[in-house]
């Protein structure tokens, strides 16, 4: 029975569906549909659902709406708040739930734990189960495996096929990986690789595919972006180190990585978002003195450090206007969870600070004309491109300082006011 749904897939006969609508969803159900399969988005918001079977994406990402709107037009995605129905209707299911931490810092099962109740409910026979969340290493073996088992009396990788296929795209860019970058697949067995790979070669007959067990796929997503954020980390200690040195990171680092192999020091600035800065603590479990906290440490102070440099600069910010510029984790996104800019704006009010914020890819944010009416500081938070042409309205702001979290400027930009940015010392 689940050999034939390798023949299902190279004929366009499968049926998908995709339980949670976001940003790893809802591209990839999407792109799936433009493949010629037949696909389900389920998700819980019925607001999200709405919108997008009205052809509008609930967030930014590039190219979507098109290809959201030529899926509709093909008659081979629509999106649902009912599961059961759906998900019997399916031959492959694909869990994309949200896996967040909890106050404790524990991952929250919560989403995953709801979308396995929902599976359950449903005859699992012949049908495969793709999980592309974050997890703990060992949640498909220890947790998921079992839980289906009990609940459907059937047999994993025998009734019904199971693998970990981790996400790895970059929020943006989601519909061009999903075709360029190689998935890792974690099937339980061999018929589950057959049928992942299958799967995902309908986005690109060439694209390659890296076979391991679920454990190591669960790893090996957290080591992936574990390794970019130690990365942030170390040059946002070589950023304090320059400051305390006097010197300039950015120009120092542009220094050491020019025409040097072995070197590729990223610039400092926030690192954070909803993976990087939860990911490794997801992996940090252990009892082994680990970096993997020193860096978080360090990541989660840059937002206190420059409200901290910017207290030193100008003396108490109690009733101060600090205009923060970007509150999105990353540029070009409208993406706020867990960003950094956002800890800075409720760490500057903390101070008791008037904290009016402009972001141009977050609609209830303030236009840029209004954030800029009389500051006494602007912050420039996030590298949005289309922050790089606002030099000359920053210094015409009437501002007395500027801090450049990302060195997206430098002294020579601006002539009224002073100028600071992270990992330049004074």
């Amino acid at each position: 029975m689940l050999p034939n749904l390798i023949s299902q897939i190279k004929s366009n006969n499968a049926t998908v569906c995709v339980i949670g609508l976001g940003r790893v969803g809802l591209p990839l159900g999407v792109v799936l549909a433009n493949c010629g399969l037949t696909c389900y988005g389920i998700d819980i918001n019925s607001e999200r659902v709405s919108q997008v079977n009205r052809g509008e994406t609930p967030f930014k990402e590039n190219g979507l709406d098109e290809w959201l709107n030529r899926a509709r037009k093909l008659g081979k995605f629509h999106a649902t708040i009912e599961t059961k129905e759906s998900i019997s209707r399916s031959d492959i299911i694909l869990v994309t739930v949200g896996t967040p931490t909890t106050m404790q810092r524990c991952m929250d099962y919560s989403q995953l734990h709801s979308a396995l109740e929902r599976i359950s409910e449903v005859n699992l026979y012949g049908k495969a189960i793709g999980i592309r969340c974050t997890l703990v290493p060992g949640t498909v073996s220890n947790v998921i495996v079992p839980y289906l088992e009990d609940k459907s009396k059937l047999k994993a990788g025998k009734d019904f096929a199971l693998a970990m296929c981790p996400e790895r795209i970059l929020e943006g860019c989601a519909i061009n990986e999903l075709f360029s970058l190689p998935e890792i697949v974690g099937g339980i067995n061999d018929v589950s690789n057959a049928i992942f790979a299958e799967l995902f070669r309908k986005m690109n007959p060439k694209k390659d595919i890296l076979y391991t067990t679920p454990t190591g796929a669960e790893l090996a997503k957290l080591f992936t972006n574990i390794y970019r954020y130690l990365s942030f980390a170390l040059a946002n200690e070589f950023a304090m180190w320059a400051e305390n040195y006097g010197e300039d990171a950015h120009e120092i680092i542009k220094v050491a990585n020019y025409g040097y192999p072995r070197c590729n020091i990223p610039k400092p600035g926030f690192a954070g978002g909803p993976c990087l800065g939860k990911d490794g603590l997801l992996l940090d479990n252990t009892t082994f003195t680990s970096m993997v906290s020193t860096a978080w440490k360090l990541n989660e102070a840059i937002p206190q450090h420059v409200a901290e440099s910017i207290r030193r600069r100008i003396g108490l910010l109690y009733g101060k206007r600090i205009a923060v510029l970007g509150l999105a984790f990353k540029a070009g996104s409208d993406d706020t969870r867990l960003s950094p800019c956002a800890k800075l704006v409720e760490i500057l009010k903390g101070y008791g600070a008037i904290v009016p914020v402009h972001d141009p890819y977050i609609p209830d944010t303030l236009p840029i004309d209004k954030a800029l009416e009389n500051p006494d500081v602007v912050v420039v938070a996030n590298n949005h491109p289309e922050f790089a042409n606002l030099a000359r309205e920053i210094d015409e702001s009437g501002c007395k300082l500027i801090y450049d979290v990302w060195g997206i400027f430098d002294a020579t930009s601006f002539k009224k006011a002073a100028y600071m940015r992270l990992g330049r010392g004074t």
